[in-house]
């Protein structure tokens, strides 16, 4: 099944995509849900980012392709976004006015369905719900700089996540590309993990309880590009969709 969280008649609905149709369900796909009788055409719809999540976790350093000459982490290396740098399909990545060289980071995301603590990795999968697509947007002056990266990874904006969340996916056979203005600059493949989806899911669970709807990006492969005012972020998995994004500068808010 593919999930969407839409906006249509000025209302807020989650849904089940039918072809070029979305179905509307009685509430989050994480919870217990209903499918009603309501449809609406895709192309009628705006699309927001699939899922509010409670907390979201990512993971840096887990493509050897984008370790550079700095040594494999020894477990998987995770930290925290703001919830409140979530944006969906569509919606502007806005560059600060201060940050400098800012990047895009393609990312298969994983999307939690159940609580779990201290969860194993052979039964880590039984807590997903599914996959989307995520930037990472990141702000290397500051993560560079900074002695910690609430900035540089948290800015407003900066966690695009959608267009939809694929049950069926899986996640260690998937491809991840970023183009900037059509052009690609990312490509890689989650068998290249360094720490798979069981292994990350169980990883953090021993530590934080995970809750339905939390999200989880897994990483960046490669070398990745920056954005400037104007750009257009792609960033598309195969079996999900493509997760469009313009790029802004931050208004001039005056003397």
């Amino acid at each position: 099944m593919k999930f969407a969280r839409f906006q249509a008649d000025s209302q807020t609905y989650y849904g089940v995509l039918e072809d070029d149709r979305v179905r509307v369900i009685t509430g989050p796909p994480y919870q217990e849900f209903r499918e009603t009788r309501q449809l609406f055409p895709l192309a009628q719809v705006h699309l927001l980012a699939p899922v509010t999540p409670p907390k979201i976790l990512a993971i840096g350093l887990n493509y050897g392709s984008h370790l550079g000459d700095r040594p494999a982490p020894k477990r998987p290396e995770v930290f925290l976004k703001a919830t409140s740098s979530v944006i969906g399909p569509q919606e502007a990545i806005v560059l600060p006015r201060d940050a400098g060289r800012v990047d895009e980071e393609a990312e298969l995301v994983v999307v939690i369905r159940r609580r779990c603590r201290n969860i194993g990795p052979e039964s880590a999968l039984d807590a997903v719900l599914g996959y989307t697509c995520g930037g990472d947007i990141s702000a290397r002056d500051w993560q560079r700089d900074d002695l910690q990266w609430w900035r540089a990874k948290s800015c407003d904006t900066f966690a695009p996540l959608g267009p939809f969340i694929d049950t069926e996916l899986d996640g260690a056979d998937a491809t991840v590309i970023a183009r900037v203005n059509r052009q690609e600059v990312q490509r890689g493949h989650t068998r290249d993990l360094l720490f798979n989806v069981p292994a990350i899911v169980s990883s953090i669970s021993r530590v934080i309880t995970l809750e339905p709807g939390d999200v989880i990006y897994t990483g960046t492969p490669g070398a990745t590009a920056p954005l400037q005012p104007g750009d257009i972020l792609e960033i598309e998995i195969p079996g999900i969709g493509v997760l469009r994004n313009p790029v802004r500068a931050e208004p001039d808010s005056g003397p």
